[in-house]
């Protein structure tokens, strides 16, 4: 038997990750030239270095002359029952879809009154590019018959307005593709979530309590300096370092400033509501609302966000960096589920029942929105599913107590409120993720246990 043939016989090796196994495209040739396969062949063992002998060039050559023909000659084309229309609307930038289906419908477009669907522009690239709709132009009114007129990859992208969708179309279509739930945070939903209740909003208008909290906050925050700076002598520094570090600290803490960061729900809704609301730059806003995987995801009231991004292009020179008053104004305006909130021990509830009742729809509590929409349509008989699901919602896990030195490692650490920076750098996306620290108010020394003698 020649070695060849030996080569071309020998069984896969099972032990092989998926990646590391190539694809055998001489059985999918065979079946190209035929009819249709149900199940594609195996793959064969990769080479993972040259041996210096023809016979591995000949395999090689196999091979990619095998790829060739299974594309050249395998045939294609779409089924037209499965097939999708989607049509560019240019006055509205939009795209809509007047006969959807499909699973993408869960998270993406609204439908209106007809059971049209529609779509944001970068929702309509994206499901064009993985090949879920085919896309068109239409040239005239809604009203009016669809012209099929096809839209290529190259046409999508010339329609972007401005490098800021582009880059935001980006950021969307990779979130995406991990797998992640991402909405655009001024997309118009019927009762979006909100961590404020409308009360807090409201308060923002008013000029008096944002005066007042500015005031308050300047003496909190100097007072002590002003105080220090004045009796302050060198005498008194040379006595706190003979009596020891400790003490020294302490005095330091009193001599510099420090911002005091919200760490509880009161204090976040307060400098919310009191905060004076700085117009930021369009590319420093926050542009989408991410939530990780999940199977019961409401697009018409979803819940609060996981995460929160904002996106900026590092090579466009109208853009900078964002600076300390453009951070606090992005902190100051997120919504989103806030991870460092503990669920206090005196409440009886698990994480998503509290969430719900600390969550606002409408100006609702979110337990009573979700109450009421369901007591308007008819109850439904819960499947297999939905019953795990709820079952396992109900399991509370123990708590477990933790040292206070290690809860503070973790807050110093993971910081407080959070969001995601995306940096465009030429295609080239890198997520930072910018956290609200708070070292100024922690004592981080460390005082060691005397050993008491017996």
């Amino acid at each position: 038997m020649s070695k060849v043939k030996q080569l071309e016989e020998e069984p896969v090796n099972s032990d092989l990750e998926e990646d590391e196994i190539a694809n055998d495209w001489s059985e999918i040739a065979k079946l190209s030239a035929t009819k249709y396969a149900a199940v594609l062949p195996k793959r064969g063992e990769k080479e993972y270095e040259p041996d210096g002998t023809n016979i591995q060039e000949l395999l090689v050559y196999r091979a990619r002359r095998a790829m060739f023909d299974a594309l050249t000659h395998s045939p294609r084309g779409a089924v037209l029952k499965s097939q999708i229309k989607a049509y560019y609307l240019p006055d509205i930038h939009k795209a809509i879809l007047p006969n959807p289906k499909g699973n993408f419908m869960q998270t993406m477009g609204y439908a209106d009154s007809s059971g049209a669907l529609y779509l944001q522009f970068y929702e309509f690239v994206y499901l064009a590019e993985r090949g879920t709709i085919t896309p068109y132009i239409h040239s005239g009114s809604i009203s009016v018959e669809y012209r099929d007129i096809p839209l290529s990859v190259e046409d999508m992208y010339a329609l972007f307005n401005s490098q800021n969708e582009l880059d935001n179309y980006s950021v969307y279509s990779h979130l995406k593709r991990l797998g992640f739930i991402v909405q655009a945070t001024d997309m118009s939903t019927s009762a979006k979530a909100s961590f404020f209740p409308t009360s807090v909003k409201k308060a923002r208008l008013n000029v008096t309590p944002q005066i007042y909290s500015h005031l308050t906050s300047f003496f909190k925050t100097h007072s002590l300096t002003f105080f220090n700076h004045i009796f302050y002598t060198p005498y008194i520094d040379a006595f706190k370092r003979n009596i020891g570090a400790i003490p020294l600290y302490k005095s330091l803490n009193k001599l510099i400033t420090c911002y005091d960061v919200p760490k509880t729900i009161e204090a976040i809704r307060k400098e919310h509501s009191t905060e004076r609301s700085r117009e930021t730059e369009q590319f420093l806003r926050i542009a989408f609302d991410v939530w990780k995987p999940q199977v019961n995801f409401k697009k018409k009231s979803p819940e609060l966000p996981d995460f929160q991004v904002v996106v900026y292009n590092k090579n466009i020179a109208s853009q900078h960096f964002p600076n300390y008053s453009d951070f606090k104004t992005i902190f100051n305006s997120l919504d989103y589920k806030f991870d460092f909130l503990k669920i206090p021990d005196d409440v009886d509830s698990n994480e998503v029942e509290w969430w719900d009742s600390n969550t606002y729809n409408e100006g609702i509590p979110r337990y009573m929105y979700l109450a009421s929409t369901k007591s308007k349509h008819s109850k439904k008989p819960s499947s297999q599913q939905d019953i795990k699901i709820e079952r396992k919602m109900k399991r509370q896990k123990p708590k477990k107590s933790i040292s206070p030195r290690l809860q503070q490692m973790r807050d110093l650490k993971n910081g407080y409120r959070s969001f995601l920076l995306a940096v465009m750098d030429n295609g080239i996306i890198s997520f930072v993720k910018i956290v609200e620290a708070d070292f100024g108010s922690q004592n981080v020394w460390y005082s060691p246990k005397q050993n008491k003698k017996k």
